[in-house]
């Protein structure tokens, strides 16, 4: 009769043992590969993303003209809140130090210049400083920041 060295709890812990071993072999081989696809994905997307055929250009020239709008909007109120103040200053409503009054005073000449610039574009050179745009917001979303490519790393 042999007896065997393990007890038949220890053999039934060290076949547990295994078959875990080999299971998270299994789940780590599988996750590897899960990753790899992923990132093949995620720059797949990112080309096609920019690429210039999949970029419908009506909605890129109304998105920059909204975002014009928006800071001609926006200029204009800042350019009435600066002036609010200068009148409230005069007005001694609410009195202003010497640095705040420089301030508000040289916002209020800068924000009204380049309302006054921005209302004077005529059509043309609009349209042209609106394509420029979409040809800057195209070159930055063209750059690829992500580098999936691990034979680049030194």
């Amino acid at each position: 009769d042999r007896i065997s060295p393990l007890s038949p709890k220890n053999q039934l812990e060290t076949i547990l043992n295994q078959s875990t071993m080999k299971t998270a072999i299994l789940f780590t081989a599988a996750a590897a590969l899960a990753a790899s696809v992923a990132a093949a994905d995620i720059k797949e997307k990112l080309r096609q993303f920019r690429d210039p055929a999949n970029v419908n250009q009506e909605n890129v020239f109304k998105l920059l003209n909204d975002r014009h709008a928006r800071r001609m909007e926006k200029l204009g109120e800042l350019l009435e809140e600066r002036q609010t103040q200068l009148v409230d200053h005069e007005r001694g409503h609410r009195k202003l130090n010497t640095e705040d009054h420089a301030r508000v005073t040289r916002q209020s000449v800068n924000f009204e210049r380049k309302l006054t610039q921005l209302k004077s574009v005529d059509p043309t050179e609009h349209a042209d400083m609106m394509q420029h745009d979409a040809e800057s917001l195209y070159r930055l979303n063209s750059v690829d920041y992500l580098d999936f490519d691990s034979k680049n790393k030194n």
